[in-house]
């Protein structure tokens, strides 16, 4: 049995996302801060100011979709049976989430049509990622396999996210289209950054090229109405299987603005959240079925992965990280109205489902 003062540290220090450097503090601490400086707080982010933030939120989940991309790359094929597990993990909760919240929504009298469906798969997606533990502990075999799974499961709501996308808004590409575009930007913006990496004359220029080539991703992908993440996992993947050593020379680059700008994505959600009625009556079903999903699909998925127990695996994954919060924001950009209540329903649900993790953590690490 752990002892209080150990699993502390791990519940503050974990991965926000795959490839990403440990959070010292949760993700809930910037979240609330961006509401106290949003319209429902002092108003320092006025609904105006927020609009700029669009490039922001734009380059960050491009960098996000980058760190994925080629730590992925570097780990999935090497673990098939985890990405297996986590992917199966992953579906379980979207289809359990999407399902109800679609259920749901026609119940309180919205139409069974392209609205709801939007936003049901919009909070699927949302709801499937999880942050994963920091550090490995010795001897602790469950503990080690929940972090690669809460690693590996961002993979599938990257992919179906972008067929969200494409559904979220009439003016941006349909469906496959949509996910096709987003994989077309990625693989083009990083042929153009694999040809000038390795030749920059020293660091400093080799920095703006990877800034070049970061801007270039997210804004092809959200010029096209695509998804930023998809495009910039495509690249980091290319990178990776490309002769040379891109990913690494990127990466080091990217070490450097990683955290400022997960920060500014997370106070950028807090700030976007509205007084919105709807939103208020998602959050307590998406919640709830996000901790059934991820229960229900820990305990699917410990069956095929290796040395853990049903049990305690779906425990893991409670705390949500970044990557449902940036998907919203994500959605927000193509869809505003639509986006409203998911992201307040994402936004407090992650609140929530951190809280809910430092009180369910504990007893899943029991002996």
């Amino acid at each position: 049995m752990s002892t209080r003062s150990g699993w502390w540290p791990l519940a503050l220090s974990r991965r926000a996302a795959l490839g990403l450097e440990p959070f010292a503090a949760p993700v809930t601490a910037f979240i609330l801060l961006g509401v106290a400086v949003g319209p429902l707080g002092v108003g320092m982010l006025s609904p105006a100011v927020l609009t700029y933030m669009d490039v922001v939120v734009t380059l960050a989940l491009a960098t996000l979709g980058l760190l994925i991309g080629i730590a992925a790359a570097r780990q999935a094929p090497a673990m098939p049976r985890l990405t297996a597990a986590s992917s199966l993990e992953a579906a379980i909760t979207i289809t359990m989430v999407a399902g109800a919240v679609f259920v749901l929504l026609g119940r309180w009298g919205m139409p069974f049509g392209t609205p709801a469906l939007v936003i049901a798969l919009a909070l699927g997606v949302s709801a499937s990622a999880s942050s994963a533990p920091a550090t490995a502990h010795r001897g602790d075999r469950t503990h080690d396999v929940a972090a690669r799974v809460a690693d590996l499961d961002d993979l599938l709501p990257i992919l179906l996210g972008a067929f969200v996308i494409g559904f979220a808004s009439p003016e941006t590409p349909a469906g496959a289209r949509a996910a096709m575009i987003s994989i077309l930007a990625g693989l083009g913006s990083g042929l153009c950054g694999w040809l000038l990496f390795e030749r920059a004359a020293g660091d400093a220029e080799r920095g703006v090229f990877v800034l070049g080539c970061l801007g270039l991703i997210g804004g092809a992908a959200a010029y096209a109405g695509a998804s930023p993440l998809l495009a910039g996992m495509a690249a980091g993947w290319f990178w990776v299987a490309a002769p040379g050593h891109a990913d690494r020379l990127v990466g080091q680059d990217l070490k450097k603005i990683e955290h400022p700008l997960v920060v500014l994505l997370l106070i950028t959600a807090g700030a976007s959240i509205r007084a919105d009625l709807l939103g208020f009556w998602l959050f307590v079903p998406y919640v709830t079925f996000r901790l059934c999903g991820k229960l229900i699909g820990g305990w699917t998925a410990s069956r095929i992965a290796p040395h853990v127990a049903p049990s305690d695996l779906g425990t893991y994954l409670i705390p949500p990280g970044v990557m449902g919060i940036a998907f919203a924001l994500n959605v927000a950009q193509v869809a505003p109205a639509a986006a409203v209540p998911v992201v307040g329903a994402v936004t407090l649900g992650a609140i929530m489902c951190e809280l809910l993790s430092v009180l369910i953590m504990p007893a899943g690490r029991r002996a």
